[in-house]
């Protein structure tokens, strides 16, 4: 997957500056978002302009995909297979692409994002923390799915961003609770359903990110 298609993948039709695309993408340094996305807004497949950022809400060159050329983005982006890395971080199903596609979606729904954890580094804290709409704080706990030892380590993975939500709701009791998890493997389909007592008790969602980048939430 090259840098373009990092970029585009997490493009949405929000303003967004370079830094928040170099977080999201996982493209290094920003010099590089800088360059890619001026060859991008040359070739008239986004716009660039000074704006505030959806993401940070600071006032900096922001990039957006404009509604008519989204198909257009979505072309551009390369269908060939991804070669996974030893580290997997270019799979789709890699923590930090589950949490771009989430981002990329509550921006879409008009969320304010207030942070995002760096899951390269492995940045303690809260995975997402948006403001939604309405001005209620939505905190995610977000995993993706293993290389190695899937079905116990994708057990153990569930297990932690259900704890997440546990210490969530611990340090806060007004803020609306959320996990976000790559859609289509049996152990966490098979898991999912075994705490439905604990919404009950414990109100929270279930963000499915799927192979195709769209997000259906449960």
């Amino acid at each position: 997957m090259t840098n373009k298609d990092r970029i585009l993948s997490v493009m949405t039709t929000a303003e967004i500056c370079d830094d928040c695309l170099s977080d999201l993408s996982g493209v290094h340094p920003r010099q590089t978002i800088y360059q890619v996305c001026s060859q991008l807004s040359e070739s008239s497949l986004i716009l660039r302009y000074k704006g505030i950022c959806k993401r940070c809400r600071k006032n900096k060159i922001v990039s957006q995909v404009p509604d008519n050329a989204r198909s257009n983005v979505e072309t551009a982006v390369s269908k060939k297979p991804m070669q996974i890395e030893p580290d997997g971080t270019n799979a789709w199903y890699w923590e930090g692409n589950v949490k771009g596609k989430v981002v990329s979606y509550l921006v879409q729904k008009g969320y304010t994002i207030r942070s995002v954890a760096n899951t390269t580094s492995r940045e303690q804290g809260k995975d997402i923390v948006a403001l939604e709409p309405d001005g209620n704080e939505l905190w995610i706990s977000v995993k993706g799915y293993p290389e190695k030892s899937q079905h116990v380590q994708a057990r153990h993975w569930f297990s932690q961003v259900i704890f997440d939500l546990i210490l969530y709701r611990g340090t806060s009791s007004t803020a609306k609770l959320a996990l976000a998890l790559p859609e289509g493997f049996t152990t966490y389909a098979n898991l999912s359903p075994r705490v439905e007592w604990l919404k009950q008790t414990m109100p929270f969602e279930i963000f499915w990110v799927s192979e195709n980048g769209s997000v259906r939430v449960e």
